[in-house]
């Protein structure tokens, strides 16, 4: 084989490498532009979804809401509703509609809480519960227009329009504190010169 045709070989040998690694290129780089179209368009989807959801409350409702959590030391927080919706100001906290709440703490009992409405926080658990608010333990029934439970801390706040009632005894004033970890509470009016309405029926 003379020296030419080998030479001629050679140059159609690195032709043919040339044109394949051309071609693979160019075929790469047609499907990362065919990707990168492909999550464009679903990120498109997704903001279009979102700024539906934004513009339309009906698309935001969350219907037969339910949530549970406990703790280390084995107390148990529930609250469930018929309906909600997510805060425009805030994405993790919840307003919810007709709403039922049990708070178990461990070797002491269960409250229930009942309301019209209530904001509930996802992360923190702290909930403000108010319109027409029912609480229940044993015989002890608070009723309120307001209550806060700050469930990490264990304490809740009652006011607005507050009656205690503990089937012997009546009791209005302008706010309850309560203390689940110390199981103690506090009674008391925002203004100095009132005085905690109370009637013994023994």
């Amino acid at each position: 084989m003379s020296r030419s045709i080998i030479i001629q070989i050679g140059i159609f040998g690195l032709i043919l490498i040339i044109s394949y690694f051309t071609f693979f290129y160019l075929n790469r780089e047609n499907k990362d532009d065919l990707v990168n179209n492909a999550i464009k368009n679903e990120n498109e989807k997704i903001n279009i979804k979102d700024s539906v959801n934004k513009n339309n409350p009906e698309t935001n409702k969350i219907f037969d809401l339910s949530y549970k959590s406990s703790d280390e030391k084995g107390n148990v927080y529930e609250i469930s509703s018929l309906s909600g919706s997510i805060s425009d100001n805030n994405e993790n906290i919840l307003i919810l509609n007709n709403v039922t709440a049990k708070i178990l703490i461990f070797n002491y009992g269960t409250f229930l809480i009942e309301s019209g409405k209530a904001e509930y926080n996802k992360l923190t658990l702290d909930t403000h519960f108010f319109n027409n608010v029912n609480l229940n333990y044993l015989n002890h029934i608070v009723k309120s227009e307001d209550l806060f439970l700050k469930y990490l801390d264990k304490e809740i706040k009652i006011y607005n329009n507050v009656k205690y009632n503990d089937n012997e005894n009546l009791l209005e004033a302008d706010k309850i504190d309560l203390d689940l970890v110390s199981k103690s509470s506090r009674v008391y009016m925002k203004n100095k010169n009132k005085k905690v309405k109370a009637i013994i029926k023994n």
